[in-house]
């Protein structure tokens, strides 16, 4: 039986979206990346995860519509969002699905790890294997 909780990590910027799936994966998690909001929402129609973790800014599709789009889709996955402009964050709305939590860009490995463990609430988080 899987019990991995699967993420969709979306972000325009390789480095970090690689930094993230990185960490996550050390923490046992399942990770599928997602370069912008059109590709996100492709992944979506074919995949379900547990969390989404969104850049808001982007090329293409932003966060913004991306969450739009997964509201109106009837999606029931959490949410991260992750801006470096936290002016962007007046643009959240009741169009938008359930957003468990906010970072401002930079933030740490250490806290996102917490913010990523704590958004899954209940849910049983996968330990990471050992060497």
């Amino acid at each position: 039986m899987d019990t991995s909780k699967r993420i969709l990590v979306v972000d325009d910027e390789k480095g970090i979206r690689f930094l993230l799936s990185e960490a996550l994966l050390g923490k046992g998690f399942e990770v599928t990346l997602a370069k912008d909001g059109q590709e996100s929402l492709e992944k979506l129609e074919k995949d379900d995860f547990d969390l989404v973790i969104t850049d808001i800014n982007m090329p293409r599709l932003d966060g913004i519509e991306m969450l739009k789009n997964m509201k109106k889709s009837g999606r029931k996955e959490k949410v991260i969002i992750m801006t470096g402009n936290p002016s962007t964050l007046g643009f959240l709305d009741k169009e938008m699905p359930h957003i468990v939590s906010q970072l401002l860009k930079p933030f740490g490995i250490d806290n996102f790890l917490s913010t990523v463990i704590a958004a899954m609430g209940s849910m049983e988080v996968p330990h990471a294997a050992t060497p």
